[in-house]
């Protein structure tokens, strides 16, 4: 997250005006440097450089003029020249405590923290008592994460001026670094009421309020600091966010654009509006965009195409090479030789990647794992790459052995670690989606590498060993399109775990309401103008049925409208549509499937959690196949539960299934009665079963590599 630290301006040294005279004076060189003083002040940096270096080419040895010319040199973006000039001031002056804090505040934009920190205390003991001394040198440590003593530096300057604002800011800005939100709300309180229309303070108030999930009051603070300062490209990026995280995606995208005209080579708000014009279902718009970019390495491209009906499997696994090729295998050079113990069996370390160990899909299917690992046979670590953790968090971290929250850590600083934790099989739970660390696989910390569950395809990563899978999303003779091989879990490479308390299972709705509804909670970026024809011919043919939907998008109104207008096109009206957005928390968003009789899958990506949500739920989904793994995990959930006659083959296929569960309300009655006991009994919810076959997995890939003694290349 980025950090917005109050600068100081530097205090310029005052000098007592010299008489200008038109004789030739002998005090010429202090005549010049007062002039030079003279155009400084009024912003013409560049006569005033001109004055003082006559003044210094009239008597060298005059440290003030070297530092002068310093600030000169530095408000016309010549910091390497300043520099210069302000070490010359030193060396005539080494008591010269201006010049030491000039050069602190010139080495602090340029980012050299540790040579402005050696500045600033260079100043502080020639001279202690001037707050914004203690101020900045806080702020650069600050900037090196050396929180206490930034704190400590802080003290110092408000012990010396109690009523300037920027000191409280900063403390407040330490402080919600460090996850202290409470504390950070009362400083920068503080600072608003010394200063109300300080900027930084009032965006900084919303970091925190966002931080806590206060995001109507965020808002009012982002757009309190957009009224005070409208050129705050951070602030508008930070708005769209939270308009963003509230569904209201036309907001949302409004504001990134505003960002846009403001920094348009920031790549990271170029990856938030396509993430947003993906969460409206604008998948399309959003690949155009990413490819009209120069720049792609940031941008989450390879996730999109499992999105688009039109991409072979062959076409999507291309586009992962090409990743490879660009971003991961010029870094096989920094590859070491593993010196791991080869003992076949001894005790194994596994380490997990991901940002998802928290509320997320990711956390239903690694949850059975991480509660079933024998903690006598395998050593597990969690690796972190989230700030943010939740009441799911906490719960995974109770079955690791060891916890690294690691999003702070460059990849190369992330790839030591994990070397020195000497991992033997390291498993990425990511591919190439939000806050995923495949360039630190890239490195090869660990001897076997493993991608497993977090994405739908191949990551195109040759340094990545094996793709943990099942026969239904990757049946055999598929291995061409995989950078990894394919190891095949016998039944689904699910294993799905409910949250501890969830709804019952209800009657079925159609009974008393005297009609179907089909239902979709799918993210709407799954959704798209196909999928929307198969559902129009569905409820065109079930008379008087409705379609319940359910997404984080539909807060938005404007997709709410472009929704009714597509199926309105389709035939079906309004009337018809049942449009939903978040539900205040899990159980109720699974009491909504109280009201669903059948489920629609999505295609051609799949859902997984939604799918095993609405079986749990007893509401039976119907999924139609494609050829690449996303268009399959319908497939491989709907085996593993014993529920074959809901997958469909062909679109055709998919319309008449729907249409025969919605005209035989007695067996859909009975299914749903015994639909999550028939659930609990299979292999899907079977976290024990699975784990062994993990486990005993994970012992065959060490096995082979205690075995094997060639040097592998990677290509």
């Amino acid at each position: 997250m980025s950090k917005r630290l109050s600068k100081t301006k530097p205090q310029r040294q005052k000098h007592p005006a010299s008489p200008v005279t038109t004789a030739v004076s002998p005090n010429l060189d202090k005549i010049l440097n007062n002039q030079g003083i003279n155009f400084a002040q009024r912003g013409e940096f560049a006569q005033a450089a001109t004055y003082f270096q006559q003044a210094i080419a009239l008597n060298p040895t005059e440290a003030e003029f070297h530092n002068n010319l310093g600030i000169a040199l530095t408000e016309q973006g010549k910091p390497t020249e300043a520099i210069a000039c302000y070490q010359q001031a030193l060396t005539l002056n080494p008591n010269y405590a201006q010049a030491y804090y000039n050069l602190g505040n010139t080495f602090k934009e340029q980012c050299q923290f540790e040579q402005a920190a050696e500045a600033y205390r260079q100043a502080i003991n020639l001279n202690p008592n001037i707050a914004a001394m203690h101020l900045n040198l806080g702020n650069v440590l600050q900037e090196q994460n050396q929180f206490a003593e930034a704190i400590a530096c802080y003290q110092r300057a408000l012990a010396l001026n109690p009523i300037n604002a920027h000191i409280y800011l900063n403390f407040g800005i330490a402080m919600r670094r460090q996850g202290k939100f409470i504390d950070a709300l009362d400083w920068l309180q503080r600072a608003l009421a010394f200063n109300k229309n300080l900027a930084e303070a009032h965006y900084n108030l919303g970091l925190v309020l966002k931080e806590r999930g206060q995001l109507d009051h965020a808002v009012e603070c982002y757009q309190q600091v957009i009224a005070l300062k409208p050129d705050y490209p951070s602030v508008h990026k930070q708005l769209a966010a939270v308009f963003q995280q509230q569904g209201q995606l036309s907001q949302a995208i409004e504001y990134y654009q505003q960002a846009l005209t403001l920094t348009p080579d920031d790549l990271g708000i170029h990856q938030s509006l396509c993430s947003t014009l993906i969460e409206q279902g604008n998948v399309e718009e959003a690949l155009q965009k990413i490819k009209a970019l120069q720049t792609q390495d940031q941008i989450p491209i390879l996730l999109l195409l499992n999105y688009l009906n039109e991409l072979t499997p062959a076409a999507i696994f291309s586009a992962h090479q090409r990743f490879n090729e660009k971003y991961a295998l010029p870094l096989a050079q920094l590859i070491q030789p593993h010196l791991n113990d080869r003992q076949p069996q001894r005790k194994l370390k596994i380490g997990y990647v991901s940002a998802d160990f928290r509320t997320h899909s990711v956390a239903f299917f690694i949850e059975p794992i991480l509660a079933h690992h024998d903690h006598q046979q395998f050593e597990i670590v969690c690796y972190y790459n989230e700030r943010h953790d939740d009441f799911i968090t906490r719960r995974l971290q109770s079955y690791a052995d060891h916890w690294v929250n690691c999003v702070e850590l460059t990849d190369t600083d992330l790839a030591a670690k994990i070397r020195q934790d000497q991992i033997d099989i390291l498993v990425d739970l990511s591919g190439h989606t939000s806050g995923y660390r495949l360039l630190v696989f890239a490195r090869k910390p660990a001897p076997i590498q493993v991608t497993y569950l977090g994405y739908p395809t191949s990551t195109g990563l040759t340094t990545i060993d094996y793709r943990i899978t099942d026969g239904c999303v990757d049946s055999q003779g598929n291995e061409p399109i995989n950078s990894e091989t394919p190891l095949r879990m016998s039944n689904s490479y699910f294993c799905y775990q409910v949250y501890d308390q969830t709804p019952p299972v209800n009657p079925l709705p159609a009974v008393d309401k005297g009609y179907i509804t089909f239902g979709s909670f799918n993210n709407y970026a799954k959704l798209n103008s196909k999928l929307f024809e198969l559902w129009a011919q569905v409820l065109c043919v079930v008379a008087d049925s409705k379609l319940l939907v359910k997404a984080k998008s539909f807060h938005d109104p404007n997709l709410q409208q472009d929704f009714q207008k597509q199926f309105a096109r389709l035939g079906v009206e309004a009337e018809r549509l049942i449009i939903l957005n978040l539900a205040p928390s899990t159980y109720s968003h699974l009491e909504t499937y109280h009201q669903i009789d059948i489920g629609l899958d999505s295609h051609p990506y799949n859902g997984a959690t939604t799918t095993c949500q609405a079986l749990w739920m007893g509401v039976p989904v119907v999924t139609l196949v494609g050829e690449r793994h996303a268009s399959r995990m319908g497939l491989s959930i709907l085996s593993a539960v014993g529920l074959t006659e809901l997958i469909a083959y062909t679109p055709e296929e998919y319309v008449e299934i729907c249409v025969k569960l919605a005209n035989d309300l007695d067996y859909l009655q009975q299914l749903r009665a015994r639909l999550r006991t028939q659930m609990q009994a299979s292999p899907l919810m079977d976290g024990k079963q699975f784990t062994q076959h993990l486990e005993a997995t994970y012992r065959q890939m060490w096995e082979k590599w205690c075995a094997t003694t060639t040097v592998v290349k990677y290509t």
